[in-house]
């Protein structure tokens, strides 16, 4: 009777086993994604960005830098954005275009730095394409980060 209820007991344990295998690798995350490109405006909550390649370097004698967004290097890709997306522009007022140089608010990488909401990136989108790097989990995919781009 001690034998059976052990090896009841030990094919309980591997039924379990192998049933938290499945689980512990839904659990784990794909690692997010950047790209570099144009995005536009695709529907209510997303858009289309065209990856283009990124380079950073300095615009003239100065020291302001900038990108340079040259070839395409990919497909477009539809990415979705929620209520909570960090979106980062260079213009002082959210949801307007960038006024020139020297941009109002552009971190050392030539990045946005003013924190804005989705609806401003909405609004940015509607007029046009805007450079951006986004950050985005590819799993949806849905955007986590966006920072509009420093342009020469």
């Amino acid at each position: 009777m001690k034998k059976s209820a052990l090896a009841a007991a030990g094919a309980v344990a591997a039924l379990l086993s192998l049933a938290a295998a499945p689980a512990s690798a839904a659990a784990r995350q794909a690692p997010l994604k950047t790209v570099y490109g144009w995005a536009k405006k695709s529907g209510d909550s997303a858009m289309i960005v065209t990856p283009y390649r990124a380079r950073l370097g300095s615009v003239g004698d100065g020291d302001i830098m900038a990108w340079e967004l040259t070839r395409k290097s990919g497909r477009p890709i539809r990415i979705d954005y929620t209520e909570g997306l960090v979106f980062r522009q260079v213009n002082k007022k959210c949801g307007k275009a960038p006024a020139g140089y020297p941009y109002d608010t552009s971190d050392k990488r030539a990045m946005g730095t003013k924190n804005c909401y989705p609806i401003h990136l909405y609004q940015r989108l509607s007029k046009g394409r805007v450079p951006v790097r986004v950050v985005y989990d590819p799993a949806g995919p849905m955007a986590v980060k966006v920072s509009e781009l420093v342009l020469p």
